[in-house]
C-alpha cells in the first residue's frame, strides 16, 4: 500500500531535511497539499463509486445525504428496468417540484446542499410518475478521499514498541487514539529501528490495516498475510495513499513542488517536472475492458429479440398480462419463425412492423 510516510521519506531523499522541527513542519505541509492537489485535480476513475437510492412508490420526493467529499454526481438509474434518470438544475427541480404537474414528470433528479449537514451535500429525487413497485436507484458518483492526517512522524504513531499477533496488536509505551482507525501499521521486526518505506534501510517487514481501537495500547487489524507474529518490535502508523499506482509519482513531484514553494526556492524546474508527471497519471487513469468496447447506447440495451418469460423477463418485465408465460401470438420475422420456435431456428432481429407489446405487458 502507499502511505504518506513513504512521500516524506522520499523528501527527506531529495531535500537533506528533516533534521529539525521546522523541517518536519514543511515536509508534512507539502505531503498535505500535494495531495490534496492530485486527487481534486480531476475526476479520477480511480475514486469512483456508487450508492443504492430506494424510491418510496408512495412518496413523491426521495432525498439521500451524499457521504463526505462526493466530487461529482455522475448519474441516477433505476436498476429494473434500466431507465436513466434525467438532471435538472436545483432551480428547475424547485419549479417542477412546486408544479402542480409535478405528477407528471417521470424521473427527474439534481443535487444541492444538505439541509441537515452544513458541509455534505444531498441528492432528491422526483418520482412523479411513481413507478410500480418499489424501485431501488443506481447512483453512481466520484468520491474524494479523506484528508491526510497521519504521516508516521507524529509521536504517538511511532514510540513504543508493539506485539502483534493474528488481528491483534498490543502496544507498550503507546498512546493511541480513534484518529489512527483506518490508518497503515507497519512493524519493522526490530526492536531498536522503526520501518521506513521499501526505498529504504529498514523497510517495513509487514502492514495491516487499523479496524479498531480499543484503548491507547490495544489495536485490532487487518492484514491479508498469514501467521503474523511480533514480539517487542517498532512500529509507525501513517495514513493509507487512497490513489492508484499511476498517481504515485505526480504525487511525489508534487510534494517536490510544494516543498519548494515552502522554503522560498525556485520552483521553475519542480513545476515542469510535476506537469510532466500529472499528465502521464492523466493517461494512466484511461481504464478500458480487455476485449470488446463500451455501448453507447447508455440505460437502454438491446434485449428484445431475446424469447420472453420467467427465465427471460425482458418483454414481459415480470408484471404478467397477456402472454405473460412468454409465448407472441405474433410471429415477427426472425429468420422465417417466430420466437415461439426452438431448434436450429436463429433468431436475428425484426424490423419496424414487428409487434413486441403482444410478448407480455410493456410498462
Amino acid at each position: 500500500m502507499y502511505c504518506s510516510s513513504d512521500v516524506v521519506d522520499y523528501l527527506f531523499a531529495t531535500t537533506g531535511g528533516g533534521a529539525q522541527d521546522q523541517e518536519h513542519r514543511v515536509l508534512r505541509q507539502a505531503v498535505f497539499h500535494a495531495y490534496r492537489d492530485l486527487v481534486t485535480v480531476r475526476d479520477w476513475r480511480w475514486h469512483h463509486a456508487s450508492e443504492v437510492v430506494s424510491l418510496s412508490p408512495d412518496a413523491l420526493v426521495t432525498s439521500m445525504v451524499l457521504p463526505y467529499g462526493v466530487q461529482s454526481v455522475d448519474a441516477i438509474q433505476l436498476t429494473f428496468p434500466s431507465i436513466v434518470a434525467e438532471y435538472v438544475s436545483p432551480m428547475e427541480w424547485e419549479r417542477l417540484n412546486n408544479s402542480e404537474l409535478n405528477q407528471l414528470v417521470r424521473l427527474v433528479w439534481t443535487v444541492m446542499p444538505s439541509c441537515q449537514w452544513l458541509d455534505r451535500y444531498e441528492v432528491r429525487v422526483l418520482n412523479g410518475w411513481q413507478e410500480r413497485h418499489n424501485q431501488q436507484c443506481t447512483l453512481t458518483y466520484r468520491r474524494r478521499p479523506r484528508d491526510l492526517r497521519c504521516t508516521g512522524w507524529e509521536p504517538d504513531n511511532r514510540t513504543g514498541t508493539i506485539s502483534w499477533n493474528g488481528l491483534q496488536a498490543t502496544g507498550t509505551g503507546t498512546n493511541w487514539s480513534n484518529q489512527v482507525l483506518g490508518c497503515v501499521l507497519r512493524v519493522s521486526g526490530d526492536p531498536k529501528k522503526a520501518p521506513e518505506s521499501l526505498a529504504g534501510m529498514v523497510p517495513y517487514r509487514d502492514e495491516g490495516l487499523i479496524t479498531r481501537v480499543d484503548s491507547p495500547t490495544q489495536l485490532e487489524t487487518w492484514s491479508p498475510a498469514t501467521n503474523i507474529n511480533y514480539t517487542g518490535t517498532r512500529f509507525v502508523i501513517t495514513d493509507y495513499l487512497d490513489i492508484s499506482p499511476g498517481m504515485y509519482t505526480a504525487l511525489l513531484s508534487g510534494a517536490e513542488l510544494w516543498a519548494a514553494r515552502l522554503l522560498g526556492k525556485n520552483i521553475e524546474g519542480p513545476s515542469g517536472v510535476y506537469a510532466r508527471d500529472l499528465r502521464l497519471a492523466f493517461e494512466s487513469d484511461a481504464v478500458a475492458p480487455l476485449s470488446g468496447r463500451e455501448t453507447t447506447a447508455g440505460g437502454y440495451y438491446d434485449f428484445w429479440h431475446l424469447r420472453p418469460g420467467a427465465d427471460q423477463p425482458y418483454r414481459n418485465w415480470g408484471y404478467g398480462g397477456p402472454n405473460a408465460d412468454g409465448t407472441c401470438p405474433i410471429p415477427p420475422p426472425l429468420n422465417g419463425g417466430n420466437s415461439g420456435q426452438t431448434g436450429t431456428v436463429t433468431l436475428i432481429g425484426g424490423d419496424a412492423a414487428s409487434r413486441f407489446s403482444h410478448c407480455g405487458t410493456n410498462p
